[in-house]
C-alpha cells in the first residue's frame, strides 16, 4: 500500500513537495483538494507507476522548470523511486477510477470511440482474459507487420514475374534444357520476322562421292584378237628413233590415210611402200579396233580428270564455301547442331589418287596392246577412295541433318504467329528469372514472409479461439454485474447485448443502452445530432454512474483485491444524492476488500461522509495545499473542522457569488474575512488560536518574521483585511459614509480568498 509521498518534485503543480513532511496515509485515505490543484497528477503518477510508463510522468514536468523529475514513494516498506525518467519496475495491483479510465475504456468527451470499445473490450475480459487479449492483439499486430514484408517481398517479385502470380513464379519448376529453348524460341521468334527469307533460301547442299572407275580393271587388261604386240613395239622403237613425241602414232594414222592405189608414199613418193614390212605394221596397228581401243583409254583419262582432277576439289571446295554460308544463316534461326566436317584436308589425297590413276592409264595407253599388270595399284588407290568417300559420306550425312532441321523450322516458320512466340519467350526468360540468382533470393525471401505470416495468422485463430470461449464464460456475467450497479444507482438505463467483434483485426467491445426499455446504439463520430445515440441519451451523471459501474464490475472480479490498492479521482460528479449516497457504500465495500482505497475529491463534505464510515485507527486524511510561490504540497487536514457549520456555509456563498452572482455585495464581503479566518486557523492550528481574527493573525504572521509557517500568505491576507475593515465594523461615529461599493473589486477579492482557501484554480 501507498504509505507516504515522500515527496513529488517538478510534476505538474508539485515543485517540491518534500518541503516539509508528508502526512502518513492510512488503509482509508482521504484526500482534500480543489480543482487544479493535483489531483489528476497524482492518478498520473500512480498509473505511471501501475503500467511502468514513463512517459506519463514526463509529459507533466513542471512549465518554466529546468531541472529534473523525481517522485519519491514509501510503498509496503520500500522505496518507489522515479528518477532519471524511469521506475525500478511496474506495480500492477493498482486500480485506479478517474477521467484517464472514463476516456480510455468508456467515452471520450461524447462520443464512444473504436479505442474506447478496444480498452472496454480488456475491461470484460477481466485479467484472465487481458493475456489472451494482448496476446491476440501482439500476434494482430505482427500480422500487419508480416503482412506488409510479405507485400514487400511480392512486389519484389512482380518485375521478374511479369504478370504471373507470386505463387506460381515462385512454382516455376527449373529446366536443364532452358537456354537451349530459350535460344531456339529467339530464334524461331527471328525466322518468324524473317519468313519470306526462310521460305526462299535454300538449305545445304550434298556433295558429289567419287568412285573407283568400273572398267579400270577390264581396261588395263583388254588387248586386240589377233594383234601382235611386237607390231606395236617395233612402230613404238621406229617412231622413238625419228624422235617423235605423243603425236607420232597420230601422224602415222593420219598419213595411211593418204595412201593411194598407187601405192606410193605421200611424203617421198616412193613407189611399193605398202608391201613393206614397217608399213604393213602401221596398217594393224592403226586399224579401227587399235583406234577404239586407244579411244577408251583416252576417254577413261577424262573421266579420271572430271572426278579427281584439280577443277573437282574446286568444286568440292565451293560446296563447302556455300553450305558454310547457309548454315550461318540458318544458324540464326534454328540449332543445326555440330558443324559439318572439314574438306580441305582431302586436296591432297584427291591429288595422289589423281596422280595414281593418271600413271596406270598413261601406261595403258602408251601400251594399248599390252595387257598390263596394275592391280595392286588399283587396290590401293580404290582403299584411297574409299576414304575420300567415307569423309564425304559423313558430310553429307551432317548436311542431311541440318536440311531435316531447316525443313522443320522452314514449316514452323510458314505456321508461327508472332505474338504465341513472344509468350513462349517471355515465359522462358520467366522461368531464367526465376532460378537465376536475384530470383532465387526474392522467391526465398516471399516464401518466408509468408510461412512467417501463415504460422502468425494460425497462432492467432488459436489465441482469438481461446478468447472466444473465453468471452462466453465471462462476457453474460459481466453485464449482469453493471447492470447490477446501474439498478444499485437507480441509473434508469441499463446496458445489453454485449459482444466483442474485430475491426481493423482489433478486439473491441459493443453493447447497448437500453433507456425506457427502448434500444439505443452508442453511435460513434459519423453519427448525427438527429440520430439517437450516446452523447445525446445520457446526461453527465449517467455517463459518469455508468463508468462507475464499469469499474465496479472490474473490482469484483479482481482475485487479488485484498492486494491491491484502488484509487478513487472524484468519483461523485454531477449525481444527485441517492447516487452519492450508494457512491459512498460501494467505495466503503470496496475499502473493506481492498488492501487500501484511497480517494480524492474536491468536496470535503463527501470525504467527510467517508471518513466518518471508517474505522478512526484505519484512516487518515490529507489535503493539496496550493501557493503561486511554492506550488502544490500535501498537508495534514481537519475534515471534523473543514465541515463544520458557518465556515462551509459561507465559502458557499462565495461560489455562488462567484459562479452565479449570488449574493448581497456587502453580506458577500463581511464573508470574506469569516471564511480566511477560519481557513487560516484550519492550516496553522500550532500558530494561531480559535480566537483570532484576521487582524490578530496579521499581527502574529508580522511577529514571527520570515521564518513564520504563514508568511508566504501575509501580502494577500493583509490586502483582503484593507479591503473588508471598511465593510466590516460600525458607522464611523463622524458620520463618514461607507465608500462606494466597486463589484468588479469585490469579485476579484472573492477570487483571492477563494484561491487560500484552496476552494478554486489559482
Amino acid at each position: 500500500m501507498l504509505q507516504r509521498i515522500i515527496g513529488i518534485r517538478n510534476v505538474g503543480r508539485f515543485r517540491s513537495s518534500a518541503a516539509q513532511p508528508n502526512p502518513q496515509l492510512s488503509r482509508h485515505a482521504f484526500i482534500f483538494g480543489p480543482n487544479g490543484f493535483g489531483k489528476t497528477t497524482l492518478c498520473a503518477v500512480l498509473r505511471s507507476l501501475e503500467r511502468n510508463e514513463a512517459a506519463l510522468v514526463v509529459g507533466r514536468k513542471t512549465l518554466g522548470v529546468d531541472a529534473a523529475q523525481q517522485v519519491n514513494l514509501l510503498w509496503s516498506g520500500a522505496q518507489r523511486t522515479f528518477q532519471n525518467d524511469a521506475w525500478p519496475g511496474p506495480e500492477p495491483k493498482l486500480s485506479i477510477f478517474d477521467g484517464t479510465f472514463v476516456a480510455e475504456n468508456v467515452h471520450s468527451g461524447d462520443l464512444v470511440d473504436v479505442a474506447n470499445r478496444r480498452n472496454l473490450y480488456r475491461v470484460v475480459v477481466g485479467r484472465n482474459g487481458v493475456g489472451l487479449a494482448r496476446e491476440e492483439a501482439r500476434l494482430a499486430e505482427a500480422g500487419r507487420a508480416l503482412t506488409q514484408a510479405a507485400t514487400a517481398a511480392e512486389r519484389r517479385l512482380e518485375p521478374m514475374a511479369a504478370g504471373l502470380a507470386a505463387q506460381a513464379f515462385d512454382q516455376l519448376p527449373a529446366d536443364d534444357e532452358l537456354a537451349a529453348k530459350l535460344a531456339d524460341a529467339r530464334a524461331a521468334l527471328v525466322a518468324q520476322q524473317q519468313s519470306a527469307q526462310i521460305r526462299e533460301r535454300a538449305g545445304l547442299q550434298a556433295v558429289t562421292l567419287p568412285t573407283l572407275p568400273a572398267h579400270l580393271r577390264e581396261m588395263v587388261g583388254r588387248t586386240i584378237d589377233g594383234a601382235d604386240p611386237a607390231v606395236e613395239q617395233r612402230v613404238g622403237a621406229h617412231l622413238a628413233r625419228h624422235r617423235f613425241g605423243d603425236d607420232g602414232e597420230r601422224w602415222l594414222e593420219h598419213g595411211l590415210r593418204h595412201l593411194t592405189d598407187e601405192d606410193d608414199c605421200p611424203f617421198c613418193a616412193r613407189d611399193g611402200v605398202g608391201g613393206l614390212p614397217l608399213v604393213q605394221s602401221y596398217g594393224a596397228l592403226f586399224g579401227e579396233a587399235y583406234r577404239g581401243l586407244r579411244d577408251e583409254i583416252e576417254t577413261l583419262g577424262q573421266h579420271i580428270d572430271l572426278q579427281f582432277g584439280a577443277e573437282v576439289f574446286a568444286e568440292l571446295r565451293a560446296s563447302a564455301i556455300a553450305n558454310g554460308a547457309a548454315r550461318q544463316f540458318w544458324g540464326q534461326h534454328c540449332d543445326l547442331g555440330e558443324d559439318l566436317p572439314a574438306l580441305a584436308q582431302l586436296r591432297d589425297a584427291y591429288l595422289s589418287v589423281h596422280h595414281k590413276l593418271r600413271s596406270v592409264v598413261e601406261r595403258k595407253a602408251a601400251r594399248p596392246l599390252e595387257v598390263i599388270d596394275r592391280e595392286g595399284d588399283i587396290a590401293e588407290i580404290a582403299e584411297e577412295i574409299n576414304a575420300i568417300r567415307g569423309q564425304l559420306a559423313a558430310y553429307n550425312r551432317a548436311v542431311d541433318r541440318a536440311n531435316i532441321t531447316i525443313e522443320t523450322t522452314r514449316a514452323r516458320t510458314a505456321a508461327a504467329d508472332e505474338a504465341v512466340l513472344r509468350r513462349a519467350i517471355s515465359d522462358l526468360e520467366r522461368v531464367a528469372r526465376r532460378h537465376g540468382q536475384e530470383g532465387i533470393e526474392a522467391s526465398r525471401a516471399w516464401r518466408e514472409a509468408v510461412e512467417a505470416r501463415t504460422a502468425n495468422n494460425a497462432a492467432k485463430a488459436a489465441v482469438r479461439a481461446q478468447l472466444e470461449e473465453h468471452c462466453r464464460q465471462v462476457v453474460k456475467p459481466y453485464e449482469q454485474r453493471i447492470n447490477h450497479f446501474l439498478h444499485l444507482f437507480n441509473a434508469g438505463f441499463e446496458i445489453v447485448d454485449v459482444d466483442h467483434a474485430y475491426p481493423g483485426g482489433l478486439a473491441t467491445c459493443t453493447y447497448r443502452l437500453r433507456i425506457d426499455n427502448v434500444e439505443v446504439a452508442l453511435g460513434d463520430g459519423r453519427t448525427g445530432d438527429d440520430r439517437q445515440s450516446f452523447k445525446n441519451t445520457l446526461s453527465a451523471g449517467d455517463r459518469t454512474t455508468l463508468a462507475m459501474a464499469f469499474f465496479l464490475a472490474e473490482l469484483e472480479r479482481e482475485a487479488d483485491i485484498a492486494e491491491r490498492v484502488v484509487v478513487f479521482d472524484d468519483p461523485f460528479n454531477s449525481q444527485d444524492s441517492y447516487r452519492r449516497r450508494n457512491t459512498i457504500h460501494e467505495i466503503m465495500a470496496v475499502a473493506r476488500r481492498g488492501a487500501q482505497v484511497i480517494v480524492l475529491s474536491h468536496d470535503a463534505a463527501f470525504l467527510k461522509s467517508l471518513w466518518d464510515k471508517s474505522p478512526p485507527a484505519e484512516r487518515s486524511a490529507a489535503q493539496l495545499d496550493y501557493h503561486s510561490a511554492t506550488g502544490t504540497r500535501l498537508t495534514e487536514f481537519d475534515l471534523d473542522n473543514a465541515c463544520r457549520g458557518r465556515a462551509q456555509s459561507e465559502l458557499d456563498d462565495l461560489l455562488a457569488y462567484r459562479n452565479l452572482g449570488q449574493g448581497e455585495p456587502r453580506d458577500i464581503i463581511k464573508k470574506l474575512r469569516v471564511v480566511l479566518e477560519t481557513k487560516m486557523r484550519d492550516l496553522y492550528p500550532a500558530s494561531f488560536a480559535p480566537a483570532d481574527n484576521l487582524g490578530g493573525i496579521l499581527g502574529k504572521i508580522r511577529g514571527g518574521s520570515a521564518d513564520h509557517p504563514a508568511a508566504a500568505r501575509y501580502d494577500e491576507l493583509d490586502r483582503i483585511n484593507d479591503y473588508t475593515q471598511d465593510y466590516h465594523h460600525g458607522e464611523d461615529p463622524r458620520g463618514m459614509q461607507e465608500p462606494p461599493l466597486d463589484q468588479q473589486e469585490l469579485l476579484g477579492f472573492v477570487d483571492q480568498t477563494l484561491r487560500i482557501a484552496n476552494a478554486v484554480v489559482g
